[in-house]
């Protein structure tokens, strides 16, 4: 397990110094820079103005020299001022960060608890009407567009019975406004979220309960309830640990096509934003930070893997 981890800190340094490059380049290579738009929003800058922040902000370098200014400057804690919000980047990113959390964690969980109980159901009686009902809500989960979902909410309970807001941060402090609001993007991530469960959970578990131990367990007069949990449900439990560790990375990624249809202040949107407004920093801390987790939750996937079937270490 040691090797492993290892092994996978030093693919995820070799990752993250290769991502962090491509990402400054492709955005150093979109048309115009932060300059340029100065320039186009305040006409009165000359020529000279903008030679000389050019200058002052090492834009007049090569892209491989002002790279390495930057990720030197990164590995030291020092990742620079967002432009489009005129503060440190990584207070800007603290707080989308936050916002996805309140949004992403909980819909997360509830995804989870949700489908894997929906898949155990619907694997104790294969092609049953209980299973047939669950394989429908997971194949509308899987092909119903976030965007869709998320408009027809707004139109049911926010235009039509005025339960709930349309979208946006609270307006006013309380538990109570938090709620209301992440209300509509809650259920959507929850409803889009529990499908991928509800299938991996069926599939695993219909394979695990046809098993010969299963049989062995059930002679011996164990009840369902012990055979269900802790006999079938741990050997089935190394796809949902899978999709456990995708959906983990999700919660500083953001979700962008919700955060879009709802108003919501999150990572998702916080990245399309910086990279279309060419916030050299934000965008690029963002991603690392994306990156970073995705790494971490992989690596804790793996070695909860591990921890439940030891076949997998041979």
């Amino acid at each position: 397990m040691l090797k492993l981890i290892g092994q996978r800190l030093v693919q995820g340094a070799v990752t993250i110094a290769l991502l962090s490059f491509a990402a400054y380049a492709l955005i150093g290579l979109m048309p115009g820079d932060p300059i340029d738009l100065a320039i186009a929003g305040d006409p009165r800058l000359s020529a000279e103005d903008a030679a000389r922040l050019r200058a002052l902000y090492g834009l007049d370098q090569p892209l491989i020299g002002r790279y390495l200014a930057w990720a030197a400057g990164a590995l030291q804690g020092r990742f620079g001022f967002s432009r489009l919000f005129a503060a440190p980047a990584h207070e800007v990113l603290g707080n989308a960060l936050l916002n996805s959390l309140a949004l992403l964690l909980p819909t997360t969980i509830l995804s989870a608890l949700i489908g894997v109980g929906l898949g155990i159901l619907a694997a104790r009686r294969p092609r049953g009407a209980l299973d047939y009902t669950v394989n429908a809500i997971a194949f509308a989960g899987i092909s119903m567009p976030s965007f869709w979902l998320g408009i027809l909410l707004i139109i049911l309970f926010a235009v039509t019975l005025g339960w709930l807001p349309a979208g946006g941060p609270p307006d006013r402090p309380g538990l109570a406004a938090w709620v209301t609001h992440l209300a509509l993007p809650g259920l959507t991530l929850t409803v889009l979220g529990l499908a991928s469960y509800a299938r991996q959970t069926r599939a695993a578990m219909i394979d695990a309960l046809r098993s010969l131990y299963i049989r062995t367990a059930r002679a011996k007069g164990a009840p369902e309830r012990r055979v269900i949990l802790n006999h079938a449900l741990p050997n089935a439990s190394i796809p949902i640990i899978t999709v456990a560790g995708l959906d983990f990375a999700t919660l500083v990624s953001g979700a962008l096509i919700v955060e879009a249809v709802f108003a919501w202040p999150g990572m998702g949107k916080l990245i399309y934003d910086a990279i279309l407004g060419n916030d050299y920093n934000l965008a690029l801390l963002a991603l690392m930070l994306t990156a970073l987790v995705t790494l971490v939750a992989n690596l804790l996937a793996d070695l909860a893997q591990l921890a439940i079937d030891p076949r997998i270490r041979a």
